[in-house]
């Protein structure tokens, strides 16, 4: 059948019998029991019935179904009568009946009716069907027979079950120990045991990682899961290793991206919504110079990432080394708006530095200013954004301005700060306001403090031939800071020379091996006062047995017995783990110090090879201003035997107005010093020297 049938067949027999008996010759039911026509069904009572088929879709399949049982029609429930209470009758009273003779009367005489025979002609019957109505029945296909099922007798076989092993248990306690106790020294010797076991070995390897995590173990947990992701050939726990490095990446180091950005892509785990992952990420190809991949990872850090500004630093110095210089500048823009509300925040130190920078580079001074004091005075590039924010004031003519902020670094207040250049800077402004004597004596200042260093400084570097010389000389003065001199080098010097992004970044990564050092060598002690606890725990739990037992007699004391037992055998199982997680430990404690400190080796040679380089450039500029000092010094007495010279032939004074390039109004200050200054007003100085040039100066003005 194409099409599901519906029928509904009446038959009202209402014709002679002959149509009768035509119509029953057509029902006949065979001897077999089955109907004569394949798609009728005749009862006993010769009513016909047909097989009524629906036609359903299943799964996107249309299949004709057949339906048993057609539902019954519902009507609804009958109306329900419910009579009143009836008040009591009220009958009339009775009375006597008096009857009363009635005269009995005649018959009346019988009416005689005469019926006229019927005599009317009837039509012949109506025909409600025809004899080869049936004829015209569409066939309905029978379904295919169902085979009778083949019953065969049930054979059962008894298979060997897989029962747990004592790996097995002790597996279980390490990961109760982990996941819900949060007892990791418990965990690690466990883990530790299941180790040796090959059938374990994997399964351990990733706990016991995560146990290390727990106790802030972090290159251990960066170490063993390292180990899992390239030691199985299992998928699943090489996924799930890779995973667990994705979730705690800013443990791990920068160069781990080479290995576990293949794996994330292998088995397409999504790091679209980690944030954390797509910085390390873009920090890394920046690194390697693939601004591609770079670029890739910072799409998809959003506004409302907390990580969101630092995205926005990369993003700035991705658009500039794409020559995307406007970019760059909307990215710092936008970076220096978020990181309003945290003035002293790094990133924020370092973006308005570059904004600087770039605003200098396109000669907008004025501008240029203003970014360089955003920079806060607790950022390690304070000093040398406050040294090339008085660059910007000499360019734009704000001789005053220059000088004066100059000035406020060669206070007391900074008396342990290295910045010769500031003296060449000042210097440059009394210059351009023809203060010949002051400019002189700055230049002297210049040459009595940082001249004799350039002897010593020579010294250090012919004797300190290896990388780690220079960082020993470092960690001497840190052991004991109040030291004016280390090794030969002013204290000075040696802060400014710790100050560099590419030591302090490495020494802190030293530093957090020392912490993990410490948290292992803790740990030993830590399992020693947890069995003593569960000694003590012992003990309680064996005398309240024993008064368990002495109560013996009811149901409650039985009970308490059991409470009992159970406690007492619950702490001595633990109280053997610890005890045997000391033993079990030891040597992973061992071999883990062992790879601390030969990865702090390491990194001590990298951190001297950042002091070295940043030693070289710092003496290279000291000489550089040492060098600049005579060409200054002849300036100085050139333009004064000029001055001179003009002053006696009645030159007036240069009476020019010249933009100023400072603080608002309330926060500037002239300075008349007089041995104190305030931390929070420097950089907001102006000198309270007068331009005393010629009007028409050509000599002096560094920009003609």
């Amino acid at each position: 059948m194409n099409k599901p049938v519906k029928l509904l067949v009446a038959l009202p027999f209402l014709c002679s019998s002959a149509a009768w008996a035509q119509a029953q010759s057509a029902l006949t039911v065979t001897k077999s029991g089955k109907p004569a026509a394949a798609s009728l069904r005749v009862k006993s009572s010769l009513v016909p019935t047909f097989e009524v088929y629906q036609k359903k879709t299943v799964k996107g399949k249309s299949e004709v179904f057949k339906v048993k049982a057609i539902p019954e029609l519902d009507i609804g429930e009958e109306r329900q009568v419910q009579a009143s209470t009836l008040s009591p009758l009220r009958l009339p009273a009775s009375r006597e009946v008096q009857l009363k003779n009635i005269k009995k009367r005649d018959t009346a005489p019988v009416m005689s009716i005469k019926v006229q025979p019927y005599n009317v002609v009837v039509g012949a019957p109506k025909a409600v069907t025809t004899t080869d109505a049936f004829s015209k029945i569409p066939d309905v296909k029978l379904l295919p027979p169902v085979a009778d099922p083949s019953l065969t007798e049930p054979h059962v076989t008894l298979q060997k079950m897989d029962e747990m092993g004592p790996n097995d248990y002790k597996l279980l306690q390490a990961l109760i120990f982990l996941e819900i106790q949060k007892k990791y020294e418990m965990a690690m010797g466990l883990f530790a045991e299941l180790m040796e076991d090959p059938e374990h070995r994997v399964e351990a390897l990733y706990n016991y990682a995560m146990t290390a995590k727990g106790l802030g173990l972090n290159s251990e947990f960066r170490t063993f899961m390292i180990k899992v992701s390239q030691e199985t050939k299992n998928k699943e726990w090489q996924r799930k290793a890779t995973q667990a490095m994705v979730d705690n990446i800013n443990v791990l180091e920068l160069t781990d991206i080479a290995l576990i950005d293949p794996l994330v892509a292998k088995y397409e785990l999504d790091v679209t919504k980690n944030d954390d992952y797509q910085i390390t990420r873009a920090k890394y190809y920046s690194a390697k110079g693939n601004l591609g991949l770079m670029e890739d990872a910072l799409a998809y850090i959003g506004e409302k990432s907390p990580r969101y500004s630092d995205a926005l630093l990369l993003s700035a110095l991705f658009n500039y080394r794409q020559g995307k210089v406007e970019d760059s500048v909307i990215a710092l823009e936008t970076l220096l708006k978020v990181t309003d509300g945290d003035k002293k925040s790094q990133l924020r130190a370092v973006g308005a530095l570059t904004m600087a920078r770039i605003q200098f580079q396109k000669s907008m001074y004025k501008e240029a200013f203003q970014s360089y004091l955003k920079v806060d005075k607790s950022s390690p590039l304070w000093l040398q954004a406050m040294v090339e924010s008085a660059w910007t004031q000499i360019l734009s003519e704000d001789f005053e301005g220059a000088a004066g902020n100059m000035f406020s670094l060669h206070t007391d207040f900074f008396k342990n700060a290295f910045a010769p250049e500031s003296f060449t800077v000042r210097t440059v402004g009394y210059l351009n306001l023809c203060q010949y004597g002051d400019g002189v004596q700055v230049l002297n200042e210049m040459r009595e403090k940082y001249a004799p260093w350039k002897k010593k400084l020579t010294e250090y570097q012919a004797t300190h031939k290896t990388p780690v010389s220079y960082y020993d000389t470092v960690k001497s003065w840190a052991r004991n800071s109040d030291l004016k001199e280390v090794d030969g080098l002013p204290r000075s010097f040696i802060v400014e020379l710790a100050r560099h992004p590419g030591f302090t970044s490495v020494q802190k990564q030293i530093n957090n091996y020392e912490d993990e050092i410490t948290r292992f060598n803790k740990i030993s002690l830590t399992l020693i006062n947890i069995e003593k606890d569960l000694l003590a725990k012992q003990t309680e739990a064996n005398k309240q047995l024993v008064a368990a037992k002495k109560k013996l007699g009811t149901a409650s004391t039985s009970s308490a017995v059991q409470d009992a037992d159970k406690k007492l055998l619950s702490y001595r199982i633990q109280y053997h783990i610890a005890n045997k997680a000391r033993t079990s430990i030891k040597n992973l404690r061992t071999n883990g110090i062992a790879r601390i400190e030969k990865e702090k080796d390491e990194l001590r040679q990298q951190a001297g090879k950042a002091l070295e380089s940043n030693y070289k450039n710092m003496v290279a500029s000291l000489n550089r201003v040492l060098d600049q000092n005579d060409v200054l010094q002849y300036e100085l007495y050139s333009g004064a035997g000029e001055h001179i010279r003009y002053q006696m032939a009645g030159g007036d004074v240069n009476q020019k107005e010249r933009p100023e390039l400072k603080v608002e109004k309330e926060k500037s200050l002239n300075w008349k010093f007089k041995g104190e200054i305030w931390e929070d007003e420097v950089g907001h100085y102006r000198s309270s020297l007068k331009n005393v040039c010629p009007q028409d100066n050509s000599v002096a003005n560094l920009n003609e």
